[in-house]
């Protein structure tokens, strides 16, 4: 009865949410062992010791709980849905690059 003039959500396929979690998830997953070598003091960097072991221990949990939810799921990704958490794994890519200047 209603009509909408907003277009319908769009959908992203399974494969590029899955590709992207997973190479965040890699990424979280080395910055986590760099953070841990950073806390036993086998590198020196001052600042980043902690925040390096944080910022990899963040991307690594949200990229793992968003890919396993990507994977068990029957509904698509919405493009919107995609594109943000894409924007927080960025942002937590750059504040680990921030933390090594």
């Amino acid at each position: 009865m209603f009509e909408t003039l907003e277009p319908p959500e769009q959908t992203v396929t399974r494969r590029w949410p899955v590709l992207a979690y997973s190479t965040y998830g890699l990424a979280g997953a080395v910055f986590l062992v760099l953070g841990i070598l950073d806390i036993l003091g086998l590198r020196r960097h001052g600042f980043s010791q902690l925040f390096g072991f944080v910022v990899g221990a963040a991307m690594l949990v949200l990229s793992v709980v968003w890919l396993i939810a990507t994977l068990r799921t029957k509904i698509p990704v919405t493009n919107r849905t995609f594109r943000f958490r894409n924007l927080i794994l960025i942002l937590l890519l750059l504040a680990h690059q921030f933390a090594y200047l």
